[in-house]
């Protein structure tokens, strides 16, 4: 059982998007469709993270005109705030009607008596994956024995996937060292500060290969999969604004569709809302999105549709979380998300 002061931390840490964290947070207005009649009823989208091309099905449905085609116009909020979810209950007061957040932070909110439902998984796959050099040999669970882990922190889904893997592979709290090292997994890994490192896996060893490095990765999806990030709004929204959340929900479909069928068409559209790929390598960020593509399907998109959630995977990841001492009690998974809008 985590000690108190752990759980203390991941309570207040609804952190809920991919990548490391930013050297600076923008504070320009949100990036909107330049081509959206007046006429459109503005919404927000919250994001816990700096514009990137992890959000490429939004901003090609932005982009294409699917979100104007059900009379939207959606507003891209960048704050990297940790209360996106609190944010996203408060509707209409907050102004914001829908949030990016992970399925593991909706049951931590859920918990918390935050009435807030996932209404679209976009990641079937959960993100996170220790990394590194092949010359570690990282193979399997047990090659982690013995080693030093990197992690940014003690928070987060990084700490919720290292939690995971050693629920899975029953190790204790010595079968390997972890040190946190901010948000420099892959430098330290680069630099041999530690042998393993843990983070997205479409983020920092895409980041490696792009410098010659050979890594292994041992994805924690793999291991032990977990409710991951998707669409979350109120359920005050829900009952009051049904139509509001199925327009959404279709045009960021449609949006994800095209993403994975024409990825570099997708690119080039988000290109125009990420103005920080143009001043870096855009060839990294474009391998960055080619990575993701695998995380937001799986034989059940294909039987049931993209955006569907599995209520088998989180109720798994409930009960692994009440075993871990992150949920302090049960929380009914099956009522923390609804696949109503995505069918």
């Amino acid at each position: 059982m985590l000690a108190r002061v752990v759980i203390f931390l991941l309570l207040t840490t609804l952190l809920a998007s991919c990548g490391s964290a930013p050297a600076s947070i923008p504070t320009a207005t949100p990036v909107v469709a330049t081509t959206a009649p007046q006429t459109l009823r503005q919404v927000t989208l919250a994001m816990s993270y700096i514009p990137n091309v992890q959000f490429a099905p939004y901003y090609v449905a932005a982009a294409k005109g699917y979100f104007a085609e059900e009379g939207l116009e959606v507003l891209f909020d960048y704050n990297f705030e940790t209360d996106v979810l609190q944010r996203a209950a408060t509707w209409p007061t907050s102004g914001i009607a829908f949030a990016t957040a992970s399925g593991t932070s909706t049951l931590l909110a859920r918990q918390q008596g935050i009435p807030v439902k996932t209404v679209m998984t976009l990641y079937q796959k959960f993100p996170i994956a220790f990394f590194a050099k092949q010359a570690v040999g990282l193979k399997s669970i047990d090659d982690l024995r013995g080693k030093t882990v990197g992690i940014s922190g003690n928070f987060g889904e990084s700490l919720y996937g290292l939690l995971a893997v050693r629920y899975a592979g029953k190790l204790d709290e010595t079968a390997f060292t972890v040190q946190e090292i901010g948000f420099t997994q892959a430098q330290a890994v680069l630099e041999d500060k530690v042998e393993v490192a843990i983070g997205y896996a479409m983020n920092e060893p895409v980041l490696l290969r792009q410098q010659g490095e050979q890594i292994d990765l041992l994805r924690v999806a793999d291991i032990y999969n977990l409710a991951a990030n998707g669409i979350v709004v109120s359920e005050r929204l829900i009952a009051e604004e049904p139509a509001l959340v199925r327009g959404f929900v279709r045009a960021a479909l449609r949006g994800l569709q095209d993403t994975l069928s024409n990825p570099d068409e997708a690119f080039e559209l988000s290109l125009g809302f990420i103005p920080e790929a143009k001043l870096g390598k855009p060839e990294l960020q474009r391998q960055v999105l080619q990575e993701s593509l695998d995380y937001w399907r799986n034989e059940l998109t294909d039987r049931e549709g993209l955006g569907f959630t599995d209520v088998k995977l989180w109720m798994r990841s409930e009960q692994f979380m009440r075993d871990a001492g992150l949920l302090a009690g049960p929380v009914a998974a099956d009522e923390a998300f609804t696949n109503e809008f995505v069918r």
